[in-house]
């Protein structure tokens, strides 16, 4: 079995032709030809490799002289003989996939630094030979030809036109890779415990940034333009988020960011982690799934606003994302909260809304899924967006004037955001100095010294040992990930002040 992807790769670059002992892949040349093939439709897309000097066909991983296994890909066939064949084709997707990710990523960069409209000469080194779209779809291809776009502005043409095609691209690759990776639906050995080399793969490969970069859309009307990519972007994260053997370090994780790509790296090595952290796929679902959940509902209460085929479309992916953060992640309703809440008495009690603040909050929410900075988290009822849950401190009220409790700039109707307060309390009551905790308090440098040493130990001993030992239930997932990231910087810390 294989470990990692170079593990992998070493042993494809071992594999040679029966009969003339010919290498089958020799450079990333290889692979580049291999995927444009598999995606224009001129060579299926199995491990069956045709010898450059011989001619002759054969699996690269094994003797076997036909496919045993099929399956049919928006009506291409998909088919391998043995494990090996099929790592092997998921190996060549990623490596293609990559390729024309990093090449479309150095394009934009170029244009952007250019800012002109000429077209970016293709690229160099492994990996970024460059892409041409327009020519692998205007063959017969797996999937057609990309959609057009109708006459209008030249540029936003343009723009519409290069995305529909990269869309087709992307949407192509999610599509083999959803029913190409292991799935717990089937039996066979691979599904049932694949090599690790296949998650070692999926994080090396920029797949899951894209993935990622899809779900952090705030644009539902655009996402149902694209409907067709989202539709294979979700059926591709069921597949790996419902595998126990993928779904924690692909789907569940965070994930580190890597400068090189998967082709880079089978090729040429190196490429470790650039130290950045990206957040997981799973917390980009369940934020689309905010947004998803928001517009159902008011789909509900509008009906006669949601007659026409792009509303019914809109809804069908809000349903898609609905059902599958259901499936992958479960429910966080209002029953999670209401039993910690302070203020559950009066939520209970309200029967109607005043006019306009459902709007408001559902445009306060969608601001702190973006805007939030790290270490601020919020948890609000799915069914009531007006219930959210924040940490109380021991006098259950915050000093901060712009809740009325302290003096300063005040509350502002109309202006002032709940992510302007969540940050004021991290900036302004979450310092260094918990002196500032205590207003209008007067102290010399001794008594201050003397006071922040009390204050530290008091904190060491409720605000981290405590809910590291027993964290309130609807706090648990939030605690236990900060305490398992931050653990050597907290122990620093401590030790400092204890000193």
């Amino acid at each position: 079995t294989f470990t990692t992807y170079s593990d992998f790769a070493s042993y494809l670059a071992g594999r040679k032709c029966s009969t003339c002992s010919t290498s089958f892949i020799q450079s990333s040349t290889d692979v580049d030809v291999l995927f444009k093939g598999w995606l224009s439709g001129k060579t299926p897309i199995t491990p069956r490799i045709t010898c450059r000097k011989c001619t002759q066909i054969t699996c690269i991983a094994c003797p076997g002289s036909s496919t045993t296994t099929e399956k049919d890909v928006e009506g291409s066939k998909v088919g391998w003989c043995c494990s090996r064949g099929r790592l092997f084709v998921i190996w060549v997707l990623l490596c293609g996939f990559d390729a024309q990710y990093s090449a479309a990523k150095r394009a934009e960069s170029q244009s952007a630094r250019k800012n002109c409209g000429r077209r970016i000469a293709a690229g160099s080194g492994v990996g970024y030979d460059g892409f041409d779209l327009e020519s692998l779809f205007q063959g017969s291809g797996m999937f057609g030809r990309a959609n057009g776009v109708k006459k209008g502005d030249a540029g936003r043409d343009r723009a519409e036109s290069a995305e529909a095609k990269s869309d087709e691209f992307y949407r192509m690759v999610f599509s083999l890779l959803g029913v190409l990776l292991p799935s717990p639906d089937d039996g066979t050995a691979f599904d049932v415990s694949p090599p690790e080399a296949v998650v070692d793969m999926l994080l090396h490969s920029r797949v899951l940034g894209k993935a990622a970069e899809l779900l952090r859309n705030d644009s539902l009307d655009n996402a149902t333009k694209r409907k067709g990519l989202y539709s294979a972007l979700l059926a591709f994260l069921r597949t790996i988020g419902a595998h126990g053997g993928v779904a924690g370090r692909a789907m569940f994780a965070e994930r580190s960011v890597r400068e090189e790509n998967l082709l880079t790296l089978s090729f040429s090595g190196g490429g470790g982690s650039s130290g950045e952290r990206a957040s997981s796929l799973a917390d980009g679902l369940r934020k689309l799934n905010i947004q998803s959940n928001m517009m159902l509902k008011g789909a509900q209460n509008n009906k006669h606003e949601f007659q026409n085929q792009h509303a019914a479309d809109m809804l069908w992916l809000c349903r898609q994302i609905s059902d599958l953060s259901g499936y992958l992640l479960g429910g966080e309703g209002l029953k999670d909260i209401l039993p910690t809440y302070y203020y559950a008495r009066e939520a209970r009690g309200l029967r109607q809304s005043p006019f306009g603040r459902i709007p408001r909050l559902i445009t306060e929410i969608t601001s702190l899924m973006t805007g939030l900075s790290a270490g601020i988290f919020v948890k609000h009822g799915s069914d009531r967006l007006d219930i959210m849950k924040y940490s109380s401190n021991p006098y259950n009220i915050v000093c901060l004037s712009l809740l009325g409790t302290f003096s300063g700039e005040p509350w502002h109707p109309g202006q002032s955001t709940i992510l302007q307060v969540l940050v004021s309390i991290q900036a302004m009551i979450l310092c260094a100095d918990p002196l500032n905790n205590e207003p209008g308090i007067g102290m010399d440098r001794s008594s201050i010294e003397s006071y922040t040493k009390m204050v530290r130990g008091l904190t060491t001993k409720y605000a981290v040992l405590a809910w590291a030992k027993s964290p309130p239930t609807l706090w648990a997932d939030v605690v236990n990930s900060h305490f398992r990231k931050k653990a050597d910087r907290i122990l620093q810390t401590v030790d400092q002040w204890a000193q």
